[in-house]
């Protein structure tokens, strides 16, 4: 019989090592969490000026360098958000509605003061 299990101890190692809880989220840095501050008050500031915003999630937003914020995204099903840290320490967030929404994959180009205090400035295009 201890030669039946012996053989079998390496294969019940292997399957309980795979068993393991998966090590938590590694915390967001600090810049993500500005980021996704400066998300959050675009998309406030959105809202206010009657942007359509439903769909949009915060939390879900991309951070890219700032060219391809200002480019944006292609429309879509869902809501878009690309963030970037510009040179001058303020965010560009490009926000693009889906095709769901009042605005209709509209896109609004932000600019969030540097510690997510305020809009400074909002841009719209297709």
């Amino acid at each position: 019989m201890t030669r039946t299990i012996a053989r079998w101890i390496p294969l019940l190692a292997a399957l309980s090592a795979g068993c393991a809880p998966a090590p938590p989220p590694a915390a967001p840095t600090a810049e993500e969490v500005t980021a996704t501050k400066a998300a959050s008050v675009a998309l406030t500031a959105l809202l206010n000026r009657k942007f359509d915003v439903q769909g949009c999630d915060a939390s879900e937003a991309r951070v890219v360098q700032e060219a391809e914020a200002r480019a944006g995204t292609p429309q879509g099903e869902r809501c878009a958000i690309l963030v970037a840290r510009r040179s001058d320490r303020t965010w560009l967030v490009a926000v693009r509605s889906s095709l769901s929404s009042a605005s209709v994959g509209a896109q609004a180009l932000v600019t969030v003061l540097p510690e997510a205090e305020g809009v400074g400035a909002i841009e719209y295009t297709r």
